[in-house]
């Protein structure tokens, strides 16, 4: 497939659905920057950096939207150099890169509100409000959300909500008002659920689970548990927590071995990813471990 039939591709099929391997869109990416047509460039790259991202390759997805961005120069490619930008903030974010991450986010800010694009903008405050998150300042996490959630609503962009409840929420959680939290998680998932969103129908059963365990309610957080296992990704993080999440279960119910033995696989499969974790994610391991911990 050429470059241009991969460029029409991403415009007509959502990135979880191209049957196109990153190799392929890389190499799209290439024929475009060669070509001279930064535009193009810009485009696929941020249509399909979630490819990269879903499947944890972030130094190849890293690479692939420095080309793209180096490419445009000072050339203004509204919506995807913003899009390329936001992409390039979120893999530094997963590489533990908070300034890279922050740089990033703040240019597509920039880019996305000086051609008053409310989806550019509030991808971009979403980033800014994660690299908060990572770096505990969990009131600005919430505010920076509902900005964001604000600019989405006053365009009437459901889709754009999403990542900006999710975070809203997670910031409310880690100040450890989980009432609130579980209010926002309840929202989040049937957002993800309007919009047939299956992957942030299952975090959002996973974070829901983590807040009942939290208010003591583990009959329910087993429920939301149960409900989350069924999506039965087969992704190495999401079965790591699988462990983990019923290693919290057994810890709650007085089942040391069990619990010990589920926190030790998750724990391993989480080391071979080398992969740093979100900060509610690595909150919830420490937690855990405690409670295991103290159970020997």
């Amino acid at each position: 497939m050429n470059a241009d039939d991969v460029l029409s591709a991403t415009r007509t099929t959502e990135p979880d659905r191209l049957n196109l391997e990153p190799a392929e869109l890389a190499e799209a990416v290439d024929a475009f920057v060669v070509r001279g047509d930064a535009a193009s460039a810009l485009e696929v790259a941020g249509r399909t950096w979630r490819v990269w991202f879903r499947r944890g390759m972030n130094d190849e997805g890293t690479a692939v939207l420095a080309k793209a961005l180096d490419s445009a120069g000072i050339e203004i490619v509204p919506i995807w150099h913003a899009r390329v930008l936001y992409g390039a903030g979120l893999l530094a974010f997963r590489d533990g890169d908070q300034g890279r991450s922050r740089e990033f986010n703040e240019k597509a800010l920039a880019a996305a509100t000086s051609t008053g694009d409310a989806r550019g903008e509030c991808d971009a405050l979403t980033g800014l409000a994660r690299v908060a998150l990572r770096d505990g300042r969990y009131a600005d996490v919430a505010a920076l959300s509902r900005q964001a959630r604000e600019r989405a609503r006053s365009v009437e962009d459901r889709a754009a909500e999403a990542s900006p409840l999710h975070l809203e929420a997670a910031g409310v959680r880690l100040q450890a008002r989980y009432e609130e939290a579980r209010v926002l998680y309840v929202e989040s998932l049937r957002l993800s659920e309007e919009l047939a969103d299956e992957r942030g129908v299952t975090i959002e059963l996973h974070n829901l689970g983590w807040v009942e365990l939290h208010l003591g309610r583990i009959d329910e957080a087993a429920k939301y548990f149960e409900r989350r296992d069924q999506s039965g990704s087969q992704e190495a993080y999401d079965r790591a927590w699988t462990d983990i999440n019923w290693a919290a279960v057994a810890a709650l119910r007085g089942d040391g071995e069990d619990a010990r033995l589920r926190l030790e696989r998750g724990r391993q499969v989480l080391e071979e990813q080398a992969e740093t974790l979100d900060p509610d994610d690595q909150f919830e391991l420490d937690w855990v471990t405690m409670l295991v911990s103290d159970q020997r």
